[in-house]
């Protein structure tokens, strides 16, 4: 029982921050007229999220420890597909690599 409510506290721990800052990132080019800020806050806002997927599919894939995003109430099996959460890290090391690669939000391009 501690053993659980350590993982889930860990969990916790790491996914609130990061959901948190990405969707402050998300919504800061609403309140920011600059630019190249806006440019730079979409390449960090891309990181986080890949970040995060990156972190999620790991520990959803190799692990059976609690997460938010197994929620076995609605399900008839008590284990959720391993692809998916493959699939998922994927995603998350595409947004690195795009991130890497100079691109933020969709349609934002680098100001001269």
């Amino acid at each position: 029982m501690m053993e659980i409510l350590k993982f889930k506290k860990q969990f916790l721990m790491i996914n609130i921050p990061l959901i948190f800052l990405f969707l402050l990132l998300l919504v800061s080019p609403f309140f920011v007229s600059d630019k190249i800020s806006i440019y730079y806050i979409g390449i960090a806002d891309r990181i986080i999220l890949g970040i995060w997927c990156i972190f999620n599919g790991i520990w959803n894939a190799c692990t059976e420890y609690y997460s938010i995003f197994k929620n076995n109430r609605f399900q008839k099996r008590n284990k959720t597909p391993k692809w998916a959460w493959w699939i998922v890290f994927i995603v998350g090391v595409v947004c690195i690599i795009t991130a890497s690669l100079g691109y933020g939000f969709n349609g934002v391009t680098k100001p001269i």
